[in-house]
């Protein structure tokens, strides 16, 4: 991801983006919840959390506000969002830093990586496999890496089925089948979403441990795994 920006992208303007993206994504608030809960379970005492794609700040703040013993550093390319992060996260102080940059750009050595509705930016897999190595290589031994992000089947009846499943989602939000599917549409000229299976298989190409899926509701998951036996 080189140059992406939520306005022209989502056809939402930054401030906006909190609202819709709850219209947009079936069980947002619970995908966000499961990663925090995960981070919970296994991240050691002070650990850095580094948030890709963050966006608005949603998860990083969801992140600071459940582990007070993190610290977390927020990387995303698109400025505008990056403000209104800065003024959700300013209560955090010290524990947040955030900083305008790209996937391709180095990672920090910390104990957790995450991204939320932001790697299916990534087009094509020898893209994403590189960008898997690199946070494998950045997170110290026992981190952990946490995707919350949709995975689909690029034809067939599972591809269908689950985008059946996302426009009734978005009915139950107030958004009818014809703008469901303008929306794909519009969506489909950046992102790229691939079969959970194949996000695991290239997790373990990279060199993770048990590469898990840990949630599921519809075509969002939360998917990851660990650095380390």
């Amino acid at each position: 991801m080189s140059d992406h920006r939520v306005a022209s992208h989502l056809g939402i303007d930054a401030a906006a983006y909190d609202r819709e993206i709850r219209r947009f994504i079936p069980g947002y608030e619970e995908m966000i919840g499961q990663v925090v809960a995960l981070l919970e379970d296994v991240l050691p005492a002070a650990p850095l959390v580094c948030d890709l794609g963050a966006g608005t700040g949603a998860l990083a703040g969801a992140i600071l506000d459940a582990v007070p013993r993190a610290r977390v550093q927020t990387i995303d390319i698109d400025p505008t969002m990056l403000e209104v992060a800065r003024t959700r996260l300013a209560p955090h102080g010290a524990r947040v830093e955030l900083r305008l940059a790209a996937f391709a750009d180095p990672l920090p050595d910390c104990e957790a990586i995450v991204a939320s509705l932001a790697l299916h930016h990534v087009p094509d897999l020898d893209a994403k496999r590189a960008l898997y190595r690199r946070i494998r290589e950045a997170l110290r031994p026992g981190g952990v890496f946490l995707s919350a992000d949709a995975t689909v089947h690029p034809t067939g009846p599972e591809h269908d089925r689950i985008y059946r499943v996302w426009t009734a989602g978005m009915f139950d939000h107030g958004i009818g089948p014809g703008e469901a599917d303008a929306l794909f549409a519009q969506w489909s000229r950046e992102d790229t979403y691939l079969p959970l299976q194949v996000e695991l298989a290239l997790l373990a190409e990279a060199g993770f441990a048990r590469p898990e899926c840990f949630w599921r509701r519809g075509p969002m998951t939360v998917f990851g795994g660990f650095a380390g036996p």
